[in-house]
């Protein structure tokens, strides 16, 4: 979606050819945004959008915004703000007026001391420059392409580096060259193999690693599934909506993840949707199999997955009727199995089960 103020991608590029493991990331406390006109201020709407980027990358936590000090610190940013300004681009931008003029980069530095204050009035914590570097691994196909791994030029890595480096996350690309090749085909990673995977990501000695399969459909929506292998454990995401959409999806999973933003943040706002947890997932198959089960009751509208550990899969389900529609749906089509006491009618989750 275009706006006023579109976002400029940091100086945080998709390393090629180099070995990643940890690396020092800078600039954390800044952030760049495209604009139409020059003012002598930036508005409070430029100021909290930049406050925001720099708040996720310094703290590590995509979903920051939610917690009740971050949130009315956005509501007066210009307190945060260090220096400002602006530098000429050859960029199209839409004026706000019909019109498209060539954009400005608005450059904004925020204050370290300050931002540090916030964080710990907010009871968080900045992560560090030093971060854990991510090899990706990318294989797709389509209607009309085979399964082959994605080009380092292609859109779909463009826009994997604009949202890693808006997460300020070190990621790599393979080089694909024959040792590679040879160590690891397309159908392995389609087939979700681990051993071919590890062996092949040795050689660039990477903290993570991540493996995304994407398959373009006959409709021209995207399926996507993706495995992020971390410190001997590994996480399955299974995102929905647009390609880009996914893409987002699964960055901020890794981002939060990989730079510690999974632990609670103190938050008045509240996710809708009932809370499943299932065990006794075997495969990706079964994975697949229960998402599709989820997907296709009567009363379910949406299904998010949360997280995948070991055999036992999260999931947001948003239904019409509530806990009474959902356990009712279940109960006539039985591929899951209560693993605990049924909650009353009124209780939103979680609701424990295990695959079938």
């Amino acid at each position: 979606m275009k706006s006023i103020c579109s976002r400029v991608v940091l100086a945080i590029s998709l390393l090629v050819g180099s070995v990643v493991q940890a690396a020092v990331v800078d600039n954390l406390y800044q952030s760049e945004l495209l604009v139409p006109e020059q003012l002598a201020q930036p508005t409070d709407k430029q100021l909290s959008e930049a406050l925001r980027d720099v708040l996720v990358k310094v703290s590590g936590r995509s979903q920051i915004a939610g917690n009740a000090k971050i949130s009315e610190a956005l509501q007066a940013p210009a307190v945060y703000l260090q220096g400002f300004a602006y530098e000429s681009t050859q960029i199209p931008v839409a004026a706000g007026d019909g019109r498209e003029v060539l954009g400005l980069r608005l450059k904004l530095a925020f204050d370290t001391q300050a931002i540090s204050g916030l964080l710990s009035e907010a009871g968080l914590s900045a992560v560090g420059g030093g971060r854990p570097g991510v090899l990706v691994w990318l294989v797709a196909e389509g209607p009309e392409r085979p399964r082959d791994f994605v080009a380092a030029e292609s859109e779909i890595v463009s826009e994997l580096q604009a949202l890693a480096a808006q997460r300020a996350l070190p990621v790599l690309l393979p080089l694909l060259d024959l040792d590679d090749q040879q160590a690891l085909s397309p159908g392995d990673i389609w087939g979700a193999f681990q051993e071919p995977v590890n062996q092949a990501s040795a050689r660039y000695r990477p903290d993570a690693v991540l493996v995304g399969r994407l398959q373009r459909l006959a409709s021209g929506a995207w399926n996507t599934r993706w495995q992020l292998s971390y410190q001997e454990r590994h996480q399955t995401y299974a995102p929905t909506g647009s390609l880009a959409e996914q893409l987002e999806a699964v960055v901020n999973s890794v981002g939060d993840r990989l730079l510690g933003g999974t632990s609670v943040v103190e938050s008045n706002y509240v996710e809708d949707g009932i809370v499943l947890e299932i065990s006794k997932l075997n495969s990706i198959d079964d994975y697949l199999q229960l998402l599709t089960y989820m997907r296709e009751l009567q009363p379910v509208e949406q299904v998010l997955p949360a997280q995948l550990e070991n055999d036992t899969v999260t999931l947001r389900v948003e239904v019409q009727g509530g806990v009474p529609a959902l356990l009712e749906a279940i109960r006539l089509n039985p591929r899951i199995q209560s693993d605990s006491v049924l909650p009353s009618a009124t209780v939103a989750g979680p609701l424990y089960y295990r695959w079938q």
